[in-house]
């Protein structure tokens, strides 16, 4: 279903259901086609304005190509965009290598190796050399899955054994979050405090990206580097390299294939993985431009007939084909193979491996059969005393080098002296934010259409489920809760909650509250939110590591980079779209409007207040105080507030605070990354750096405030929020109000 089809579809639902009797809840949509059409309005939105058009002009540009060296010119544009995709790689620094110990066999000596691919930061390693063969060999860089051994699980140890009694030199790594390289763990009991593998690679994969960096960046440096060292050895044919790896290692194994021309060959053993396959500027489409870099060199896909993996894998395929042919090179260089199994890198798995290196590497005699093999422990391949590289030799961690990058990249900000210089400086950080979110507000904006879906009624206030449009395939639901008795002088809220509006006026709310006391307040879901939730209602089941409902909702947020666009620019304007409806809805278009953000609502909140002028002020409700803190923490437990590629290259969230002076704000429960409220002088000491000075250039220092309930209750937020709004007066034009309550422009925007 197109957007403009799903738009008019949910605003027919409202239409029918404009006169539909009293419901018992606060949801707009009861019935079970209503709620699953409005859960795939985003999802289908982003398909339909940016992965099919992305896709289809990435196509029509192939189909353009006609000639050897236009195929290779795309390559090379290809080749300069990798830092676009994975962050900008380092420079190469001094591998600094140590052989710590070693395992000598009959045919093969394995050498525990550490070497630092960056200054201080180690990588585990075994390095299996063959006996009896001619040296130098053919080397093989092996990437390991998503297993909690790393290169010590029993599967790829045993495939590296396989490649080195067939005459090759092979290099294991352990990838950051397993084998000895756990970063998240309690070092006095040895416990994991995030699970290894794949949830490891969430929780530093999450933070990077606020830098302009990703997991699957991190880990393709770290194999750059293992080639380094591999090209160093003596025992190593320099021309003559190969990646095998399997699962998320498949996935690494076609990154570095395609990432380092060093490598000649590639054999991918189910190639995935959830942040692997994650990049800065989208997922899928993207990884098809990365893998793009590989022909004409000979890539090998393997895949299990049992895994049901085959059609993503194919279609892989199929795409790296089209540059084999546009290079002029046969389809035979590339290729997909169904083996006997699951989703494993057993004996199938390893003999297609063999069976493929050996044809390209003139190895045929070698045979594919495996030889018997000698498994060694676990334990004997580590090369640390206690299994934990850190403990063991200390060093840096994926957290501690975004935060030193971090601290290179991040905008050196000075107190602006006098109301031109603030002025200025906003208009300067202006412009960055809306570069950096890519946030896209037509200074001309027609009123969105909006319909009534139905009403609830209670004793202190009437709601009016509406949806408007905020553009075209986006409709948004949302409440006008207009109390019995509304306060004469209070200004019309609009209320933005990172888990969406109310859905009973039974559970506390802050939106409920704030009506029960006397405020007009409209409360919206903003898209993907609420009832607009793809997968509807519910909260991770763990707030660390990996969680896979949260990861669907991340993964929309991640390929919004699709349509040139960020999911908070979007959800901005989904909140400036609000006030467009209040601004044109009758009696209230000439009152007041402030804005109330809860948890991640508070960044929209600020976003849409620092662009939109209407706007009187912002109260941000157990928002992040600061990006930097998601950084600088080893743990976070906030979610969605990391999907803003490098966005800490121009601005941090308290930046968005100054842009709103000299208007009002309170930041009321301010929390860190572990989701824990900050106290009162703390939050303020983080928030008023910067924008602190800049609302006293303005001469209006009073008017960034900072405050913590006791406990955090709604009703403990609505009694501060009320408070807050009574230091203020404000426009209202509804009809009976008092005429000595005008809207004070003077007074907020001035010291009290």
């Amino acid at each position: 279903m197109s957007y403009h089809m799903l738009c008019v579809s949910l605003l027919g639902v409202a239409a029918l259901s404009a006169d539909a009797p009293d419901a018992p809840s606060l949801k707009l949509f009861e019935r079970p086609d209503e709620q699953a059409r409005a859960r795939a309005m985003l999802p289908s939105f982003i398909s339909t304005y940016g992965s099919e058009p992305l896709r289809k002009r990435r196509q029509a540009e192939l189909d353009a190509l006609k000639t050897r060296e236009q195929w290779r010119a795309r390559q090379r544009r290809t080749r300069q965009r990798l830092a676009e995709f994975f962050g900008p790689f380092p420079a190469r620094t001094p591998l600094n290598p140590r052989i710590v110990g070693k395992i000598d066999r009959e045919k093969y000596v394995i050498e525990k190796l550490i070497f630092e691919s960056r200054p201080s930061y180690y990588v585990t390693a075994n390095f299996y050399v063959p006996k009896g063969r001619p040296l130098p060999a053919p080397g093989v860089i092996f990437t390991c899955g998503h297993a909690a051994e790393g290169k010590a699980a029993p599967l790829y140890h045993e495939a590296c054994l396989g490649l080195v009694l067939k005459g090759y030199v092979v290099l294991a790594l352990d990838p950051m979050g397993q084998g000895e390289r756990s970063e998240y763990f309690d070092a006095a009991t040895g416990d994991h405090i995030v699970r290894l593998c794949v949830p490891q690679h969430h929780q530093l994969g999450r933070p990077a990206f606020l830098v302009g960096r990703t997991l699957s960046g991190h880990r393709t440096w770290d194999c750059i580097r293992a080639v380094d060292y591999l090209v160093s050895r003596p025992e190593v044919d320099a021309d003559r390299l190969a990646a095998v790896g399997n699962s998320g290692g498949g996935q690494m194994a076609l990154l570095i294939t395609a990432a380092d021309e060093r490598i000649k060959v590639c054999a991918a053993a189910h190639p995935g993985g959830s942040m692997e396959n994650t990049y800065l500027a989208g997922r899928t489409l993207i990884d098809r431009e990365v893998l793009s870099l590989i022909p004409p060199r000979p890539c090998r896909m393997i895949v299990g007939d049992e895994s049901g993996e085959e059609p993503g894998h194919r279609r892989k395929m199929a795409d790296m084909l089209q540059f084999y042919k546009g290079l002029g090179v046969g389809a035979e260089r590339g290729e997909l193979v169904l083996v006997d199994g699951v989703h494993d890198m057993k004996q199938p798995k390893r003999e297609a491996a063999y069976e493929w290196l050996n044809r390209w590497f003139d190895k045929d005699a070698e045979g594919s059969a495996e030889p018997p093999l000698a498994p060694e422990e676990v334990a004997a391949l580590n090369c640390t005393d206690t299994g934990f590289a850190l403990t063991s030799l200390g060093g840096e961690t994926g957290q501690t080098l975004n935060e030193a990058y971090m601290a290179q990249i991040m905008p050196r900000r000075t107190a602006p002296p006098d109301r031109p210089a603030a002025e200025a400086a906003q208009a300067q950080v202006k412009a960055a934010v809306m570069r950096r979110l890519a946030l896209k507000l037509p200074e001309q904006r027609p009123a969105p259409p909006a319909r009534v879906a139905g009403t609830f009624r209670e004793a202190n206030f009437t709601a009016e489920k509406i949806v408007y449009e905020s553009e075209p395939g986006i409709t948004i639901p949302a409440l006008l809760m207009v109390p019995a008795k509304p306060l004469p002088t209070s200004p019309v809220l609009l209320h933005a909650a990172e888990r969406g509006k109310p859905s009973s006026a039974a559970a506390p709310s802050v939106a409920t509250g704030l009506a029960r006391r006397g405020y007009i307040v409209l409360s919206i879901d903003v898209r993907g939110v609420g009832e607009t939730d793809p997968r509807g209602p519910g909260e991770p089941k763990s707030m660390d590591g990996y969680d896979r409902t949260q990861w669907s909702r991340d993964c929309l947020a991640i390929d919004a980079a699709y349509m040139g666009r960020t999911m908070a620019a979007m959800r901005t304007l989904d909140v400036v779209r609000g006030v467009d409806y209040l601004k044109a809805h009758g009696e209230l278009a000439d009152d007041s409007v402030m804005l109330i953000g809860e948890g991640l609502g508070g960044l929209w909140a600020l976003a849409a207040a620092a662009f939109d002028e209407r706007v009187a002020g912002v109260v941000c409700v157990e928002t992040l105080l600061s990006y930097t803190m998601l950084v600088r923490s080893k743990y976070h437990r906030v979610r969605s507030y990391f999907w803003v590629p490098g966005v800490l290259h121009d601005f941090d969230l308290p930046d968005l605070a100054a842009l709103v002076a000299p208007r009002p704000i309170l930041w009321l429960d301010g929390i860190n990354a572990m989701a824990e409220r900050v106290a009162e002088d703390e939050a303020a000491e983080i928030i008023r750096r910067w924008p602190a000075s800049v609302y006293a250039a303005l001469g209006a220092h009073a008017n960034l405030r900072f405050a913590r309930t006791p406990s955090g209750a709604p009703d403990e937020a609505v009694q501060a929020i009320a408070s807050f709004l009574q230091k203020y007066s404000y426009r209202v034009s509804r009809k009976g109000d008092p005429a000595g309550c005008p809207y004070d422009s003077a007074k907020v925007g001035r010291d009290e």
